[in-house]
């Protein structure tokens, strides 16, 4: 296949497909020549200017030669410029500059996830060997480039230790393996580190990068111990106010390479979003293997782990296997990875159905069609999506399929206000109370326990702020107390981590504790590269899910219902029938049943209750809207069926179309629920998916008009004719109950006219963080009362235990 035949072959498919609606069809992106800085005027060491010479002879791209200049003068740097720019070498050439220059330099290079350090460590190689000042340090020290991460052998990683200087890893391990150990392990490496590079740093978002943040701070506490002062530099194609971003993720200040300052090739790039004749997953397959019969190789990206095995599954299989097409997501081992990558390099794979887990620059070669099953509800994953095709100067072409959900169908009939969205603001909470304590204790750790070598200008002020408080008895948390704090933060989450799926004695995956309710719960069939199991049981002492192969076309789905306990509430706005707020909440999620259905969506089997799955409990923030029973006494005589149906097709609206309101999030970032409180009344909530919050559905409170007004819109030109809707409205496919639109409309029109017509009593309850930390110490015993820790569960005097809503009551 012609690079020029692309677009050319991707619309005749489209032209050639039956009842085919095209919703959105813009010009194509003619893509642009490079505009160069010869390497003449490079700061950079004459063995690796002569290397260029030979694979560059026009020089670098202007923001290549910038960005590199000012990391040579020391400044801390990010680069935010389009996919496929070449911002891998804005940091490889200056750290291999700097081992020219300095021989015992060490350099830093930190990565989201271990299979882009994987990707770039051959690479690194073989770029130093062909360096005439490095080819012979490389081989004197084969592991001066080195990887160092959990899938490194035990027995190999002391020698790295010892001989590393460029040292590729990810968060998880600098946190667990090498700030822990220091002083053992890693002083040479830190006394000289001189470069420290985060790549892909739009991934550094919500609670992950919140960890992160203060995992960054406390790396540059023991840098200043071992008197160095590394330069960041940082890269993102899809990072919204870089540098913000970065002075908030590292604590120090950033200069900002931005996208108009790209003098990068790029090729010739084609859009559509369509509409095909059946459901959007069984159109998504069937044109992403059209494509790929075509000749060309297909990325078709898919909302879910399931739908992405699902895919696989149900692709009709005659005389041979389609060995061309495969499944990426998280939970496959490295082996699987590393097949599918080289498959799509090699083009013997020619069809992937991935989760988000390829939006990262992973090398997967030149890519010809991106396919979106479901739209992406951020611009970073849109963009970086798109971005996987016309690579390098190629033609490419990207097609959009709206799913059957309310925000998909907002955007089906608003296209052109999706793709002039800008990045989304990134989400960090760097006063997360809990996380805060936690990377408190492990920064004293990490100073030996003397609290007078703590760096507060290296940790920040919040920090410093847990320090001031512990030191005049006004915080006493269990974290301060633990002999292995590091081991008690969970970087990417909470939970109980993962659990390895177990097929006999052969491991097929791995699974997290959220992913575990929804996916292995016994007796569920869980599919993995186009295999099916059941799921014979889970054993949480083990952290093991026994599987048994089974050959089915069924599928199973559960039942998972939701209770909100109000912990407290943080800001408040009370009008005459409602109060909207924002809280802190604990959301527990339990499993509720499982039903197991043939092809043609036929029950074949369900099993009533839990399975003896655990809950899964969150304590989180949120939005909350409380709806007062004087709105029910106007509302209810006019409603068709009972409030609490009719407030959760409200929910499953307000639900769906947060995301044009709030900044980058998907299905996995937020929830919602609706639940009566003890006073009796309904609410609707939004709120965080993550541990404790990171301020995302917040947004809410101040939005909270415009989101409903979204959502009415939504429920009144959706063009369903039955009262009980469809999917792409109030119609919720795990809900066996039907839902009214004229009820949903009824509900969001009266609560439009409360916040349209009425000024709220807003009154702040707690604006200043530190003033709930300190609230929290002063709880007493019911009994003796004798004070009582937050976190404890017996009285430490009368044994007495502690309720729950005791002390969520008095905090």
């Amino acid at each position: 296949m012609s690079q020029r035949d692309v677009i050319a072959t991707t619309a005749s498919v489209l032209s050639g497909t039956p009842d085919l609606n095209v919703i959105f069809d813009p010009a194509a992106d003619n893509g642009r020549d490079g505009q160069f800085q010869p390497l003449s005027d490079s700061s950079l060491c004459f063995s690796i200017r002569n290397y260029l010479s030979d694979r560059f002879p026009q020089g670098l791209f202007t923001h290549q030669h910038d960005a590199i200049e000012n990391v040579l003068a020391g400044k801390n740097s990010v680069v935010a410029t389009r996919t496929s720019s070449g911002k891998s070498l804005i940091f490889s050439l200056p750290a291999f500059h700097t081992l020219c220059e300095e021989p015992d330099s060490t350099v830093l290079f930190l990565y989201p996830q271990k299979a882009l350090a994987n990707d770039q460590l051959l690479k690194l190689r073989e770029m130093a060997a062909a360096i005439p000042c490095l080819s012979q340090a490389q081989a004197d020290n084969p592991l001066l480039i080195s990887r160092y991460d959990g899938s490194v052998d035990s027995l190999a990683r002391p020698q790295i230790r010892e001989h590393v200087q460029l040292m590729l890893t990810n968060p998880d391990m600098l946190h667990f393996s090498v700030l822990q150990y220091h002083e053992n392990h890693w002083a040479r490496f830190f006394r000289n580190l001189k470069l420290v590079v985060i790549d892909e740093c739009h991934e550094y978002r919500g609670i992950f990068g919140t960890n992160v943040a203060l995992i960054l701070h406390r790396l540059r506490q023991i840098c200043q111990l071992y008197g160095s002062n590394p330069t960041f530099v940082a890269t993102s194609a899809t990072v919204s106010e870089p540098q913000a971003h970065m002075e908030k993720l590292t604590g120090v200040p950033f200069e900002c390479v931005e996208s108009s300052r790209d003098g990068s090739r790029q090729g010739v790039r084609k859009m559509w979003m369509v509409n095909g004749p059946e459901h959007y997953y069984d159109f998504g397959r069937k044109l992403a293997l059209q494509l790929a019969d075509k000749g060309l190789t297909v990325l078709a990206f898919c909302p879910s782990r399931v739908s992405a095995e699902r895919m696989l599954s149900r692709i009709p299989r005659k005389d041979e296997e389609l060995d061309y097409v495969r499944v990426y997501r998280s939970g496959l081992s490295s082996t699987e990875r590393s097949s599918i990558e080289c498959g799509l390099r090699d083009r013997t794979v020619r069809v992937v159905f991935s989760t988000s887990a390829l939006e990262l620059g992973i090398d997967i070669g030149e890519i010809d069609v991106v396919v979106c099953i479901g739209l992406p509800h951020s611009m970073m994953s849109l963009w970086q999506r798109v971005g996987r095709s016309a690579r390098g100067g190629r033609e490419g072409t990207a097609i959009f399929i709206p799913a059957d959900s309310p925000i998909d169908t907002y955007y089906a009939n608003n296209p052109s206000e999706l793709f002039a969205k800008d990045h989304e603001p990134l989400v960090l909470n760097l006063t997360n109370q809990r996380l805060l304590c936690q990377h408190y204790a492990c920064a004293l750790q990490e100073v030996g326990g003397r609290e007078e070598r703590l760096k507060f200008d290296a940790l920040g002020s919040e920090i410093e702020t847990i320090h001031r408080l512990r030191s005049e008895g006004k915080l006493d948390r269990d974290e301060f107390y633990r002999s292995e704090p590091h081991m008690e933060i969970s970087i990417r989450g909470a939970g109980e981590g993962s659990y390895k799926l177990m097929e006999g004695d052969e491991c097929v995956g791995e699974i997290d504790s959220f992913h575990l309710l929804r996916e292995s719960c016994r007796n569920a069939i869980y599919r993995h590269g186009g295999r099916a199991f059941r799921v014979k049981d889970v054993i949480r002492g083990r952290k093991v899910v026994n599987l048994r192969v089974e050959r089915t076309f069924n599928e199973t789905t559960p039942f998972i219902q939701k209770k909100i306990q109000l912990r407290q509430t943080l800001q408040a706005a009370d009008y005459s029938l409602v109060r909207l707020a924002t809280v802190k909440i604990r959301a527990t999620e339990f499993l509720a049943g499982l039903t197991e259905r043939d092809r043609g969506g036929r029950v074949v089997n369900s099993w009533g209750g839990n399975q003896a799955m655990p809950p899964h409990q969150l304590p989180t923030e949120g939005t909350m809207l409380l709806l007062r029973r004087e709105f029910w006494t106007e509302v209810l005589p006019q409603l068709q069926g009972n409030e609490a149906q009719a407030l959760e097709a409200c929910e499953r609206l307000l639900y769906g179309l947060f995301p044009t309101i709030s900044g980058p999030c998907d299905t996995q970032d937020f929830s919602s629920a609706v639940d009566r409180l003890p006073t009796g009344e309904l609410a609707v909530f939004l709120y965080d998916a993550v541990y404790d919050g990171v301020g995302l559905t917040l947004v809410a409170y101040e939005q909270m008009t415009e989101l409903l007004q979204k959502a009415l819109e939504r429920v009144s030109t959706c063009d369903c004719e039955e009262d009980c809707g469809c999917f792409s409205c109030v119609a919720n496919p795990n809900k066996e109950r039907p839902a009214s639109k004229h009820d949903a409309r009824l509900i969001l029109e009266t609560l439009l006219q409360v916040f349209e017509t009425e000024s709220p009593r807003e009154q702040i309850v707690t604006s200043d963080w530190t003033a709930t930390l300190e609230q929290i110490v002063s709880i007493a015993c019911s009994t003796c009362q004798a004070s009582v820790k937050p976190t404890d569960r017996f009285c430490p005097n009368c044994g007495t235990k502690i309720a729950a809503g005791m002390l969520e009551a008095t905090a």
